[in-house]
């Protein structure tokens, strides 16, 4: 399926491609990319080198620069960021789009999380329940989506505090660029563009 996007249909920036294992059976054991294609996402059958097909792509509102995004662990849900809107002022503050691929062929935007802070976002990646996203200016932020289709905020470090959260996103900025979470003992690390490496461990939420 299709729809049209803002603007012309971009190049991709970045995509996640694995050995498809989700829920649309028709494409297990298939090698599917996941593009981030800067106005759009993209989603390509690449099993056939010499044959990529592309299998879906579709616009979303208030598009800027579609930039990154990552599957959940049962490759349902992909979440994925848009480095400018926040730039342009079409959101109220740092947006992550969730889309259900249920159906790879026909993706679906099943809601938008807006964070507390207006920082650009740039990269996330997902563990288990967790999202870790790195998002410039407001830092390393730690989302909960044991409700896959609705995230909600439950830590962050902040590594340029001196930023007031504005949504840099250039590489004269600060804060957060990227992270790694997947370590089998739990530790995170992310890069900030002038603060250096931090090395962090998200202790579990309290129970209430």
């Amino acid at each position: 399926h299709d729809t049209e996007s803002a603007g012309a249909r971009g190049a991709t920036h970045d995509a996640q491609c694995l050995v498809y294992q989700g829920p649309d059976e028709r494409y297990h054991d298939r090698q599917i990319c996941v593009g981030s294609n800067e106005s759009e996402i993209n989603i390509a059958d690449v099993t056939d080198k010499s044959n990529p097909i592309t299998v879906a792509r579709m616009g979303y509102p208030n598009v800027a620069y579609a930039h990154q995004g990552w599957f959940d662990e049962e490759q349902r849900y992909f979440y994925m960021n848009d480095e400018t809107d926040e730039l342009s002022g079409s959101v109220e503050g740092t947006r992550t789009l969730v889309w259900d691929l249920t159906e790879l062929d026909d993706p679906i935007l099943a809601n938008e999380y807006i964070g507390p802070v207006m920082a650009s976002d740039h990269n996330l990646y997902v563990v288990g329940d967790r999202m870790y996203q790195s998002n410039y200016g407001s830092g390393l932020r730690v989302l909960d989506i044991s409700d896959r289709a609705n995230p909600h905020e439950v830590a962050f470090f902040d590594s340029a505090p001196y930023n007031n959260n504005d949504p840099g996103h250039s590489s004269g900025e600060s804060g957060a660029w990227s992270n790694y979470p997947f370590f089998e003992d739990g530790l995170v690390i992310f890069t900030s563009v002038r603060e250096g490496l931090f090395i962090m461990k998200v202790s579990p939420p309290p129970v209430s």
